[in-house]
């Protein structure tokens, strides 16, 4: 221990203390099993399995090691060297089958594996790389059968004389990390002594694998871990789930498709995280953690955080030796109530890991089924993010006469919803952010990775700071929202005060008359003509400003009377209030002159269109909308309006919040026939075209088997109107949640498509589904506030799509409405004030 501070040999001693562990305890050897034959799997093994049975083919448990030989390789020495392994550990000559309704682990005498070459010497040198890649993916993505086995493969890539690449696979079943530094020694050793013509210098093993797992069953049905799952059982009384937010629900089921993101910190932030934690007298894990933990509660807007670790379980001489399943899992669950600084928060966690640790011998498998919390095939349990500082032998290895590198392997799985490995190099900290796939996209986990590297920086700057204080946007972020800020300032100033400073032609205001449908409405407001005979398309060009005030005040104009009567008509009228009007919508088709009047959605006349912000589900949405009646129909057929302000007003205050900072995920799938399909939509049959303005738009996107396309696109539900600043409930709920459907209609689609598979859907942004009862509240709101009013031909209804929403009744006869959408707005521009405000 001489190499231990002061602090540390204290922070051990209170660690061995807790652990009860003695000199005496680590002489006390696991004995070799009596019997011969099969053996009980271990508990880690067991879990394993069962996973297994219930997802045969699955190859999420692969391990995966690809390492390059540079020099002058003696095959042969490198094939006898990789099957004495074999030899000395059982474990590898291992297969699990069911005995009775329960799994065994069978041990073969002898397994002799051949070590597969593979030439790649032919190809260009250009392609060979490409082909480890390929060949170590495929390895990867090749499942193992546990009942026949072998559950290790390796094969040999020969790139030139002296040059190869080793690949060996293994499954988790008879594996992890440790197991992989005792493989590379022992074959440093072999090879060594092999190469030169020398036999094994090693000695043989004092147990195996299967001894330690009659051992580990022995002990737990004496009562050896009931003082553990004591503690546990308190310790996580009450733990939440992580409400992490994901760029897609989650799935019903885990596919454990992941990827992966490397960030190195830099060594000047390494060296000063080191420091912190010798100086507060923690480890450097602790010190990342409590860091990692305020990053989660950052995101999740809580402050109880539950997050998993890994340790080895190898604190017995006899095991430190063997290759097998030993990792297992500890929970870490931290307390950050009350905004403490963040030197509180570090004790806090360093005395949950000091007793975390201290009661890390249970096995997770029986955790789990002690504090029976609620499972489902979508999630793991107890946990869903891991945070893991690696620190195991053997990651330098040398063999005779060779130079040795790892390649690191893409990452094509993750068993958990996010997880975090950080281990320490030559140059600094460098972490590894694992993610599913299914749920995250890498841009999002990118920028979380580059929050939590901006948060360790301000952690260091100010760690007796408040951790709400704590910076946490990188330099590119803050740059860029000082730039929303200013152009949100000078626009808001432009708007407000450009068009009162702007004189109002008292000749345009003699031209018309206001007024309101009902006395005490103030929406729509009215617009008539005083005066016979007026160029309407003229008088809208020169009164911008006038409408433009008016309209920022109701959010909804009716032009009434005015000599408007064709669609080309139309069309001149509102450009001459917006020149640029949108032509791109895709769900609507075309009219007027130059194409950029729409007709109306082709929704059946006997149900009723509820009530949305157009095109609030998607990332850019107009500003500005016309509806022209061409000819109103027999019976029914209005357009209700709401204003929107009001709605946040009457709004639940316990929801807005939960709206605010939840946000909503609008779920589409385009089927024809029932809705547009994504050919009608893009107005393309090529799927790249899709692809890329899915991308651009940062939509979220999937094709199914039957090539149908699924987007997935985060939007706010409240926002602060860019121009007024007034909070608005801005979104379309209604349009896309099953239950605003009638009840024949939804039963059928959902009967028909299933939860997952509804033409539309929408859920919170974290995935997960908004109540009906929330949505029976908004909808009883909504009628509430609502104004409506019949169509008469040639009425011009003119919204601020931000402030006011819109539908349409049902209707009884032919009925004409047309559409012109312009000053469209992006959600990038939005503001994050405006995105986020719940006040």
């Amino acid at each position: 221990m001489a190499h231990f501070s002061v602090t540390h040999k204290l922070l051990l001693a209170k660690i061995l203390a807790a652990k009860r562990i003695h000199i005496s305890a680590r002489k006390r050897e696991i004995p070799r099993r009596s019997a011969s034959g099969a053996a009980p799997l271990s508990y880690a093994q067991e879990q394993l399995w069962f996973t297994d049975q219930l997802e045969p083919g699955t190859h999420a448990y692969n391990i995966v090691r690809a390492m390059r030989l540079k020099g002058r390789l003696d095959v042969v020495a490198l094939e006898r060297s990789l099957n004495e392994i074999v030899r000395r550990h059982e474990v590898l000559r291992t297969t699990f089958i069911e005995v009775e309704g329960a799994p065994v682990q069978v041990i073969a005498a002898q397994m002799t594996l051949t070590l597969a070459t593979v030439d790649l010497n032919q190809l260009p040198e250009s392609e060979r790389e490409a082909e480890i890649r390929r060949a170590a993916s495929e390895e990867l993505r090749r499942p193992f059968d546990l009942a026949r086995g072998p559950l290790l493969r390796m094969s040999l890539l020969r790139l030139s004389a002296e040059e190869h690449v080793l690949l060996l696979t293994m499954h988790h079943i008879i594996s992890d990390g440790w197991s992989r530094g005792v493989v590379f020694n022992e074959l440093e050793t072999l090879y060594g002594a092999f190469a030169s013509g020398r036999p094994s210098p090693l000695a043989e093993l004092p147990i195996q694998y299967a001894d330690y797992a009659v051992w580990q069953r022995e002990r737990f049905l004496a009562g050896a871990y009931e003082r553990h799952l004591t503690y546990w059982n308190e310790r996580l009384a009450g733990a939440p789930m992580l409400r992490l937010p994901t760029d897609r629900p989650r799935p019903p089921v885990q596919s454990f498709r992941g990827a992966a993101c490397t960030v190195p910190l830099s060594e000047t932030l390494s060296a000063q995280l080191k420091a912190l934690s010798q100086r507060e007298g923690v480890t450097l894990f602790m010190t990342l953690l409590a860091a990692f933990q305020t990053l989660l509660a950052r995101y999740t807007q809580q402050d109880d955080i539950v997050v998993g670790t890994d340790v080895a379980n190898r604190n017995r001489l006899e095991i430190e030796g063997l290759i097998g399943f030993f990792i297992t899992h500890v929970i870490l669950r931290a307390d950050l109530s009350g905004n403490p600084d963040f030197l509180t928060l570090l004790k806090r966690v360093r005395q949950v890991a000091v007793d975390a640790f201290a009661h890390q011998d249970v096995p997770f498998s029986k955790l789990v089924e002690a504090l029976k919390p609620e499972r489902s095939p979508g999630y793991a349990p107890l946990f869903q993010v891991l945070f893991v500082l690696q620190n195991m032998p053997g990651q330098n290895l040398r063999l005779a006469g060779l130079t040795l590198s790892e390649l690191q392997l893409d990452v094509q799985t993750s068993k958990f919803d996010l997880a975090v490995f950080v281990y320490e190099t030559g140059r600094g900290i460098v972490s590894n952010w694992v993610y599913k796939t299914d749920l995250f996209d890498a841009a999002t986990v990118r920028r979380m990775a580059g929050h939590y590297e901006t948060l360790l920086g301000s952690i260091i700057e100010q760690p007796d700071a408040p951790l709400s204080t704590l910076e946490m946007l990188t330099e590119p972020e803050k740059k860029a929202k000082a730039m929303e800020r200013e152009e949100r300032q000078s626009t808001r100033i432009r708007n407000l005060r450009g068009a009162t400073r702007k004189r109002v032609n008292l000749a345009q205001v003699a031209e018309i008359k206001t007024g309101y449908l009902e006395a005490e409405e103030t929406l729509p407001l009215v617009i008539e003509p005083a005066l016979a005979d007026i160029d309407a398309v003229g008088w809208a060009g020169n009164s911008q400003a006038l409408i433009e005030s008016h309209l920022l005040e109701h959010g909804a104009i009716l032009f009434r009377g005015f000599d408007v009567t064709s669609a080309a008509e139309f069309e001149r009228f509102a450009s001459a209030l917006c020149p640029q009007l949108f032509g791109e919508y895709g769900d609507l088709p075309r009219e007027g002159v130059a194409g950029k009047v729409y007709g109306s959605t082709p929704y059946p006349a006997d149900q009723a269109i509820l009530f949305h912000n157009e095109s609030s589900h998607m990332h850019r949405w107009p500003t500005k909308i016309w509806f022209f009646c061409i000819k109103s129909a027999e019976q029914g057929g209005e357009t209700p309006i709401i204003d929107c302000r009001k709605i946040y007003r009457q709004l639940d205050p316990k929801l807005r919040p939960r709206f605010a900072d939840k946000k909503l995920m609008y779920v589409r799938n385009y089927v024809g026939g029932l809705d547009v399909d994504w050919q009608t939509f893009f107005h393309t049959i090529e799927k790249s075209v899709v692809e890329d303005y899915c991308r651009k738009a940062g939509l979220g996107f999937e094709w199914t088997h039957d090539g149908t396309l699924k987007t997935r696109q985060i939007c706010p539900a409240i926002i602060a109107h860019p121009q007024t600043g007034e909070m608005v409930f801005f979104n379309q709920l209604q349009l896309h949640h099953i239950s605003c459907l009638d009840a024949a209609v939804r039963d059928s689609m959902l009967s028909l498509f299933g939860a997952e598979d509804l033409p539309r859907n929408v859920l919170y942004g974290d995935g997960t589904p908004i109540e009906n009862s929330v949505m029976d509240e908004i909808g009883a709101l909504y009628r509430e506030i609502a104004v409506s009013f019949p169509w008469r031909e040639n009425d011009i209804l003119m919204l601020n799509n931000m402030l006011v929403s819109h539908g349409r009744n049902p209707y009884v006869g032919a009925r004409k409405i047309v559409v012109a959408m312009g000053e469209m707005f992006k959600l990038e521009n939005l503001s994050s004030e405006a995105a986020t405000a719940s006040t």
